[in-house]
Parts: structure tokens; sequence; C-alpha cells
């Protein structure tokens, strides 16, 4: 159980063990496969969006000169909703169960490795103090929980969705709609990629464009990194923007500790220059996720 506030903070290189893109892959997968793939665009078209919009957003976003959607989105807002749609369309796919679960994960699954540091009785199973702060869109975490939860202790979905919903897992960019036991308009963790689902999935997604003054999520995230006593960025790429809206000037000395797998020595001295003074240390070993996890983080 961990008893000491905890936050782990996850870019796209967390999610990756589990058959998701990196940001750069998910930017030439969507261009690929709306430019190649008549279905694909018929699809987007159903749902509203004109062609002529969908051959706009695909054209610009090749040229763009940016590494992820979701940044060239931040400044083409008249692309809002077709790239969001098209997020959505390319990751709905990765939604499968075997990738949690199976054998061939096993030696890098850090979803298990977690799972196993909050373990104590069910009843106090919400009263582990780790918060989860993520960039990414994809729900693979709140669906390993959830069904670890119930194949462990034989309870109900209602039973550990209260439980788990004790632990914030805070979306910052939104995701890819709500699990069934998180509320109404939801779909199931599912691959199957249907008009409706997409729908559903591209509505929950947020691009932040316009400031985050009054984004509820990052309020929520940055009164809990106030409060944290340690702080883990795993498989983070230290984006200097998203690193500035987490409001680390607020931060009241917790401990730093963050991943660097496939960031230079220049770039680990820059991203620690970022931080200042303040307790931060950059891994200096590439460590995946879950090495890191097993070589670097105590949890208390």
């Amino acid at each position: 159980m961990i008893k000491t506030p905890t936050v782990l903070i996850l870019g796209a290189g967390a999610s990756m063990p589990y058959y998701f893109p990196s940001g750069e892959e998910l930017f030439y997968a969507i261009y690929n496969n709306l430019k190649n793939g008549p279905n694909k665009r018929a699809l987007l078209i159903s749902l509203g969006f004109p062609e002529d919009l969908t051959w706009g957003f695909i054209n610009s976003l090749f040229a763009s000169g940016k590494s992820s959607v979701d940044e060239f989105l931040e400044h083409r807002p008249e692309f809002l909703d077709v790239g969001k749609a098209a997020i959505a369309l390319e990751l709905i796919k990765y939604e499968n169960e075997d990738h949690l679960f199976g054998e061939e994960i096993q030696n890098q699954n850090w979803y298990k490795y977690l799972f196993g540091a909050l373990n104590t009785s069910f009843e106090e199973f919400g009263e582990n103090k780790i918060s989860i702060i993520t960039y990414n869109y994809d729900r693979s975490l709140e669906h390993f929980l959830i069904t670890a939860l119930q194949k462990s202790y034989g309870k109900t979905e209602i039973e550990c969705a209260a439980e788990l919903q004790k632990i914030p897992i805070i979306h910052l960019h939104g995701k890819l709609g709500r699990l069934p036991w998180q509320g109404s308009n939801s779909r199931k963790y599912d691959p199957d990629i249907k008009p409706e689902m997409v729908e559903v999935a591209y509505k929950s997604i947020k691009i932040i464009y316009e400031g985050i003054h009054d984004d509820i999520d990052f309020k929520h995230a940055h009164e809990i990194l106030q409060k944290a006593k340690y702080i883990y960025f795993l498989g983070f790429g230290y984006n200097k923007t998203n690193l500035g809206r987490l409001n680390i000037n607020s931060w009241s000395g917790p401990a730093i500790f963050g991943s660097s797998k496939g960031l230079t020595t220049l770039q680990r001295k820059g991203i620690s220059a970022f931080f200042g003074e303040r307790n931060f240390n950059i891994c200096d070993v590439g460590y995946d996720v879950i090495n890191f996890l097993k070589n670097i983080v105590v949890f208390r």
C-alpha cells in the first residue's frame, strides 16, 4: 500500500508497452492511413466532416512541421473536430485486453507492477495515496485496474468502481470516452471501430489551444501536485509547454524523478536546467518504464 502522497505523470512512452503509438508514430499513422484509406475517410465523412475539410486536414498536417497531431491542432482550430475524430479512429484499434494481460507483455507490464504496489485489503484499496496525471488519450490503465480488482478480490464492477474512483486518474487532454463503469455516454474497452463509437471517443478528447486557466482537470492536477511528496515522470517527452502547464513553480518541495529513455545527455541537462533548483532527478540510465520503477522508484 502507498501511504505517502505520490503522483505519476504519464507521457506517451508509458502507454507504448501496451502497443499504443508514440506521438510521432500517431502523427504519421493518421496521415498515411487517411491519405491511403478511403474507408477511413468515408467514416469521417459519415460523421459529418466534409471531404474537402478532411483532405485539408490531411494535407496541412503533413506539411505542418509538427511532431504530434495535438500540437498541430492547437494552432489550427478549424481542423479541431476532424482531427480529434482522426485521433480516435486510429487509437481505438489498440484497445485489446491481450495487450494488457497476455504473456508476451509481462516483462514490460508496469501496470501489473503498480497494482502490486497498491496491494492491501479491498476495503482499503481506495486509500492508496497515489494519483495519476496523464497526457495520453488511452484508457488502458483504468481498464487494467478495474479488471484486476474484480478478478483479484471477486467483487462486482460496481464495488470495484467505488474503490477505484477514490484514486484520481486525470487525463489532461481528455480520453477515448468514459468506460461503462465511469458513467453515461460511455464505450467499452474494445477495438471495434464503429462510427458511433468513434463519435463517443472523439467528443471526449481535448485539445488545449486557449490556455488552461478555466480547465477543471488542470486545476485538479495542480492541487494534487502541490500536495505531493514524490512525483515521477514516466515515459514523458518533457515538452516545455506541457511542463509549464503543470505549474511547477507552485510545487512545495517534492522529490521529483524522471525517466529518460531515448534522451541524449544534452537533452537531459536541458530538462534539469528547466527545473532549476528544485529537487529534480532525471535518470541517467535509459530505463524503460518498468525498469525505471524497479530501479528508481520506492513506493512508500
